[in-house]
C-alpha cells in the first residue's frame, strides 16, 4: 500500500480538535464548533486500518474529528447542524480517475446526437444529417459527434461525403465516430478546410492520420485519426467546442450524471484536439465562488499519435500553466498520452518506439506525472523501455506515472512497473458487458500471454498500486468495484476469477489508493481529520451485501466540501439503480 502523508494541514487540524477537545467538559465555543455533524451511522473511514466510525465532524469543508456518536455530538454547538444517518453506510466520496466527461457527458445541446449515435446504417445517418443541415441556416458548420462504431453500421463501413453530399449542398458537415479517431466531412467542409488530393497524409511519415481516398485518388471525407484531424479542423473549424457551451455543458453533467454517481472527483483524460477550450472552461467552472459538485483533475492531452517527437516537445514550451496548478476543486499536473489505437479492420497503429522514448524521457525530466494508453504489447513495451531511461537520467522519487487499460503485461513489464512506482489503471466494469465467448478471444499466447480484460491480481500480486475507472460506459465506481470483486458478466458467467479483488481492495482503488495515484492523499480519498468532507451515503450496506448486487446500491446523498451536492428523490434503499452507457444518452437540452 501506498505509505501515508503527513502534512500541514492535517497537523493544523489535529491541533484544532485537541482544541476542541479541551472544551469537551461544556459546550465548545461556537467559533469552534463544527457546522455540521452526521451520526448513528457505519462510517468505513478507509483509513490506514479501515476503521468503522458512528458520527463524523465537518467545519469549513473539512472532517475535523471522526469517532463514536457521544465523542462526536458532544463538540456541537449551538449552531451545529446535526444529521442522522439512521444506520446508513457512508463510504469516502469515490473517485473515478478516468472519465471523459467534457467531450463525452457534455455534449452540445443537441437532440439529434442520441439519434445519430444509435443510427444502424448509412441510411439513417444520412437521415439524422438531413434534419440537422435543415435546422441550420445556410453556410453554417453541421456537426454531429458520438457516431455509432462501424460494427454497428449495417454497411460496415463508414458514411462518406457522397452519402452526406445530397442533403447538405450548402453546409459543412462534419461526423465524428469511434472515440473521436474518426471523422467524416462532406464536400463543403472538405473545400472550406482546403483538402484535396494533394493533402498531406501523415501515416507516411509514421503519425496516426490518413484521408481515405477514392479510387481516382480524390479524398472520400473519411479522416481516420489525430494526425489527419488537426489538418481537417485547421482555420475557422478548428474550435468546435466553445467555451461558454463547454461550462454549462460540463456544470450540468456533474450535477446530471457525476455527482448521482457517488463521484466527489473525476480525472478527464479529455479527447479533443485542442485542449484549450476545454482547460478555459474547467478553470472558470473551478473558481466559481460557490465551487464545483464535484473536483475535476483535468489532464493535459499530448497528441503524440498526430505529431512528431519534437512537435509534442515544442508544445510542452507553450503551456501556460506548470505542472503543479491546483485549488479545491481543479488539479492540472498530469500529461495523457495515447501510445496506440485499434482500428476496426486495421493493424493497430502504435506510435513509433524512438517517439514514445524521446516525448516520455522530455515529460519526465519536466516533472509532470504522465497517464499512458496502452492497449498493445508493443506499445507497453515502449512505454517501460522509455521510463526506464528516464529514471535512469532523470531520477524522480516520487513521479507516480499510471498505465491504463493494459492487459498484456510480462514479467519483465511487471517488474519494472513495481521497480518504478508505476500504478495500474483498469476498467474492470467492462467485463459486464463481455460476451459469454470471450475467452476464446483471448487465447493464452505462451510468449505474450493475453490475460483479457483488466487482470486486476496480476498487478496487485505484483506489488503494483491498482485503481479502478470507468472510462466510458458504465459510469459509476460502485459497478467498478463490483466486477473487481466478482467479475461476473450480464449472463452469470464468470471471467478468470483468479483475477479477483477484494472488497476492501477494490473499495480502496475507488478511494485512498486513487486519491494517492494523483498525489492528493493528503485531502481525499478517506474520511479523516484534515481531509476535504467528500462522502457518499449508501441505500445498502456495501460491506455485507451479495458482491453481485453492489452495482445496485442507490446512491442515498453525495456530499462535496461539507455540502449534500446531490440527494436522491427516492430515499428508498431498495429502488431500481439505473446505469449511464453514453452511446444510448439522451443530451442536455438547454
Amino acid at each position: 500500500m501506498p505509505s501515508k502523508k503527513v502534512t500541514p494541514i492535517r497537523i493544523l487540524f489535529v491541533l484544532l480538535l485537541s482544541l476542541v477537545l479541551s472544551h469537551c467538559s461544556s459546550a465548545p465555543p461556537d467559533v469552534l464548533a463544527p457546522d455540521m455533524i452526521l451520526h448513528n451511522g457505519k462510517i468505513v473511514t478507509v483509513d490506514e486500518d479501515f476503521s468503522i466510525a458512528e458520527a463524523v465532524a465537518i467545519k469549513n469543508g473539512h472532517f475535523i474529528a471522526v469517532g463514536s456518536n457521544s465523542e462526536i455530538l458532544s463538540l456541537a454547538g449551538a449552531a451545529t447542524e446535526t444529521f442522522d444517518l439512521e444506520g446508513k453506510t457512508v463510504l469516502p466520496g469515490l473517485h473515478d480517475s478516468h472519465v471523459h466527461l467534457a467531450q463525452r457527458v457534455a455534449d452540445p445541446p443537441e437532440p439529434l446526437i442520441a439519434k445519430f449515435s444509435q443510427a444502424r446504417s448509412i441510411q439513417e445517418i444520412v437521415e439524422v444529417v438531413r434534419q440537422k443541415v435543415e435546422a441550420t441556416p445556410p453556410g453554417e458548420l453541421v456537426w454531429l459527434p458520438r457516431g455509432p462504431s462501424v460494427n454497428r453500421i449495417e454497411e460496415k463501413r463508414w458514411p462518406t461525403r457522397y452519402d452526406l453530399d445530397p442533403v447538405s449542398p450548402d453546409h459543412p458537415v462534419i461526423l465524428t465516430f469511434a472515440g473521436d479517431y474518426v471523422n467524416v466531412a462532406n464536400s463543403a467542409f472538405l473545400k472550406a478546410a482546403r483538402i484535396d488530393r494533394n493533402v498531406y497524409q501523415p501515416y507516411k511519415d509514421g503519425l496516426f492520420g490518413e484521408f481515405k481516398l477514392d479510387r481516382r485518388g480524390d479524398p472520400t471525407g473519411v479522416v481516420i485519426g489525430k494526425g489527419a484531424h488537426r489538418i481537417l479542423r485547421e482555420g475557422k473549424y478548428l474550435n468546435v467546442w466553445a467555451v461558454d457551451q463547454l461550462e454549462k455543458n460540463i456544470a450540468a453533467a456533474l450535477e446530471r450524471d457525476i455527482v448521482p454517481a457517488g463521484i466527489t472527483t473525476l480525472a478527464d483524460p479529455l479527447t479533443a484536439t485542442n485542449n484549450v477550450p476545454t482547460h478555459r472552461a474547467y478553470k472558470r467552472l473551478a473558481m466559481r465562488k460557490e465551487g464545483l459538485p464535484a473536483r475535476i483533475i483535468a489532464m493535459i492531452r499530448v497528441p503524440i499519435r498526430g505529431l512528431s517527437a519534437e512537435d509534442c516537445i515544442a508544445l510542452m514550451d507553450t503551456l501556460l500553466f506548470d505542472s503543479s496548478f491546483r485549488n479545491d476543486f481543479l488539479r492540472l499536473g498530469t500529461f495523457k498520452m495515447s501510445l496506440d489505437k485499434g482500428v476496426p479492420g486495421d493493424k493497430p497503429f502504435v506510435v513509433p518506439k524512438e517517439t514514445i522514448r524521446k516525448v516520455l524521457i522530455e515529460a519526465h525530466r519536466r516533472g509532470w506525472q504522465l497517464y499512458l494508453h496502452i492497449t498493445t504489447p508493443q506499445s507497453f513495451d515502449y512505454a517501460t523501455e522509455a521510463l526506464e531511461e528516464a529514471y535512469r537520467l532523470y531520477p524522480r522519487e516520487d513521479a507516480r506515472h499510471i498505465f491504463t487499460h493494459i492487459s498484456q503485461p510480462t514479467q519483465a513489464n511487471l517488474e519494472t512497473m513495481k521497480r518504478l512506482g508505476i500504478t495500474a489503471d483498469l476498467q474492470t466494469s467492462s467485463i459486464y458487458l463481455a460476451s459469454d465467448d470471450a475467452e476464446e478471444r483471448y487465447q493464452v499466447n505462451p510468449e505474450r500471454p493475453d490475460l483479457g480484460p483488466r487482470p486486476v491480481a496480476t498487478y496487485r500480486d505484483a506489488g503494483i498500486p491498482v485503481i479502478l475507472s470507468s472510462d466510458q460506459a458504465p459510469l459509476g465506481p460502485l459497478f467498478s468495484v463490483q466486477e473487481a470483486v466478482t467479475r461476473v458478466r450480464r449472463s452469470g458467467k464468470v471471467f478468470r476469477p483468479e483475477e479477483r479483488i477484494t472488497l476492501e481492495e477494490a473499495i480502496r482503488a475507488v478511494t485512498s489508493t486513487s486519491a494517492w495515484a494523483f498525489f492528493e492523499e493528503d485531502v481525499k480519498g478517506s474520511i479523516e481529520a484534515g481531509k476535504y468532507a467528500d462522502l457518499v451515503v449508501l441505500g445498502r450496506d456495501i460491506l455485507t451485501i451479495d458482491a453481485v448486487q453492489i452495482k445496485d446500491i442507490p446512491i442515498l446523498r453525495t456530499m462535496t466540501h461539507g455540502k449534500f451536492v446531490y440527494v436522491n428523490p427516492d430515499q428508498d434503499p431498495q429502488q431500481e439503480v439505473h446505469y449511464i452507457r453514453y452511446p444510448a444518452r439522451t443530451p442536455y437540452i438547454n
